[in-house]
C-alpha cells in the first residue's frame, strides 16, 4: 500500500516540499529586491554643487577704473553640496587639496592660495564650507578694466568661479566645478561639473 502511494505522488516527500516552498518565497523576494534597486538607481539624482561669492575686498569701482594700479582682490566664497536628492551612495565630497579660482572675462583675478577645506555631505544632507581666493598684482587689459569698473559701479559685476577637486586615485581625473556669472552676494549658483 505504501509503495502504491509513493507511485501516485512521486517527489512529494517533506524535503522536496520544503525546497518548493523556499523557491516560491525566496525567488519573488530576490526579484523584488533587484527591481527595487533598478528603480532607485534610475530615479537617483547626482548631488548639486553650488557656489556663492559672499564678498570681495580690494576690488571696487575706483580701483578697477584706475589705469595705474594693479588689483589685489580677495574673494570670499561658499561652496555648497546638496546631496538630499535620493542618491544611492554614501557621501558627496570636496576632497582635500581642492582649489578655488575666480576670473572675470578671461582674466584670472584670484587663484593664489585659494583652497577649499575637505568636507562631505552624506546622503540626504546639505553641507557648505567657506573658502577664500586671492590675487596679487593682477593687471587687467584696459578694456576689461573699464568694463569691470562699470559693472562694479552698477552692482552687476559677475565672476566665474572654478573649484578643482583632485582625483583621489590613479584611475580618475580631477573633478572641476565651474560656476559662471556669479554675482557678489547673489545667492547660490549651480555649477557645471566635468572630469579632467
Amino acid at each position: 500500500m505504501a509503495a502504491a502511494q509513493e507511485q501516485e505522488n512521486p517527489g512529494c516527500d517533506s524535503g522536496t516540499w520544503l525546497a518548493c516552498m523556499l523557491c516560491c518565497v525566496l525567488l519573488p523576494a530576490v526579484i523584488a529586491t533587484i527591481v527595487t534597486l533598478i528603480v532607485l538607481s534610475c530615479i537617483s539624482k547626482d548631488p548639486v554643487y553650488s557656489v556663492t561669492v559672499t564678498g570681495v575686498a580690494g576690488l571696487d569701482a575706483a580701483a578697477a577704473a584706475s589705469s595705474s594700479s594693479l588689483l589685489s582682490p580677495v574673494f570670499n566664497v561658499t561652496v555648497r553640496i546638496d546631496n538630499g536628492r535620493g542618491r544611492l551612495s554614501d557621501a558627496a565630497c570636496i576632497e582635500r587639496l581642492s582649489t578655488v579660482a575666480v576670473s572675470y572675462g578671461d582674466a584670472v583675478l584670484a587663484a593664489a592660495g585659494g583652497s577649499v577645506p575637505r568636507f562631505c555631505a552624506k546622503d540626504g544632507k546639505v553641507r557648505e564650507r567657506r573658502a577664500t581666493a586671492w590675487g596679487r598684482r593682477v593687471d587687467l587689459p584696459p578694456f576689461l578694466r573699464d568694463q569691470l569698473a562699470g559693472e562694479l559701479a552698477a552692482g552687476e559685476a559677475a565672476f566665474d568661479v572654478k573649484v578643482t577637486t583632485p582625483a583621489m586615485d590613479y584611475f580618475r581625473g580631477d573633478t572641476v566645478f565651474v560656476c559662471s556669472q556669479a554675482k557678489i552676494g547673489g545667492g547660490n549658483f549651480r555649477t557645471r561639473t566635468s572630469i579632467q
